[in-house]
């Protein structure tokens, strides 16, 4: 064996005892680094985030409809990630007189996508809606964002049609 060669695998030995030192010290886990801890922790565990995904609902009467807007948006100080994971983005339910009338998901296949949306702050998601020939009746909705991880990201509003 050559002079190079007995250099080379002495300082591959010398590695290996230094990352199974490594290792040991730290009680079998790979080393992180300083950003990889901190993506680990939840936001409980982080701090509380100024703000949130902030939902709104607001309707406006057209020619005899009602024409629905749910607005999400990011008041919080950094991009937030929003997770759909299928074509159902959002859901709702329109109840007349307090009986439900109408679910959008209701009766609906939706295929299987995954999509991640990141909102930058100040950013916001909007649907719309248009009910069209409701009856006469004191009228609730409730729409909501399709991502569990944002179980607040809903909203209601009631209105009473003539």
């Amino acid at each position: 064996m050559g002079k190079g060669r007995t250099i080379g695998l002495v300082s591959m030995i010398a590695g290996a005892a230094a990352v199974s030192m490594l290792f040991a010290s730290n009680n079998g886990e790979r080393p992180k680094a300083k950003d990889d801890a901190s993506q680990t922790k939840s936001q409980a565990e982080r701090g509380i985030i100024a703000g949130t995904l902030e939902p709104s609902l607001t309707y406006e009467k057209k020619d005899g409809n009602y024409v629905v807007t749910f607005m999400v948006k990011n008041e919080t100080e950094r991009v937030q990630t929003v997770t759909f994971t299928s074509g159902k983005k959002y859901d709702y339910i329109l109840y007349r007189d307090g009986k439900k009338v109408k679910q959008f998901s209701e009766g609906k296949l939706f295929a299987q996508i995954y999509e991640e949306r990141p909102l930058k702050q100040g950013e916001a998601l909007v649907f719309q809606e248009t009910f069209a020939n409701l009856p006469k009746g004191k009228y609730k909705l409730e729409w909501w964002l399709a991502d569990k991880n944002w179980p607040n990201a809903r909203a209601a509003i009631e209105f009473t049609v003539d």
